[in-house]
């Protein structure tokens, strides 16, 4: 286990990519980082001087969110501009035929946003609670993405 003190611009999803984790989820949720999860109940508000635990990295080891959407190294305010590439739940939301046709439970409301993956079009949508056009707000149900 070694430990990464928070730097301007970062977010976990570029650390856990920095230390070679496909998801943000596999240091946030490490046992050994409950006092920062206490200390930073919110994910997306962490500061420069913050110290993550990085849990060792498991041969052949898969955390992925979804196969080939990829945590990107970028500052917050990039992504909030971009319509954020990154997805807020490891639970695939059901769909019908094309998974641009997902569907949410009663009390959710689809909010979907298209990014870019290297040249490709990726349509990206969550089932939430509270939609907004910020898509870091919850609370969320699924997440899904397709290439378009």
């Amino acid at each position: 286990m070694s430990t990464y003190t928070v730097q301007h611009s970062d977010t976990l999803s570029s650390i856990a990519h920095m230390h070679g984790f496909r998801s943000w989820e596999t240091i946030y949720d490490h046992p050994d980082n409950a006092g920062f999860r206490r200390w930073r109940p919110n994910r997306n508000l962490i500061f420069p001087g913050d110290i993550i635990n990085i849990p060792e990295l498991a041969q052949g080891a898969d955390s992925s969110v979804h196969p080939g959407l990829r945590p990107g190294v970028k500052p917050m305010e990039s992504i909030l501009d971009d319509k954020c590439c990154f997805l807020a739940t490891r639970t695939e939301c059901p769909y019908s035929g094309q998974k641009s046709n997902y569907t949410c439970p009663s009390g959710y409301a689809k909010q979907h946003w298209v990014c870019t993956e290297g040249s490709r079009m990726v349509g990206c949508g969550e089932c939430v609670k509270n939609p907004s056009t910020n898509c870091w707000t919850g609370p969320f149900h699924c997440s899904i993405w397709w290439y378009m």
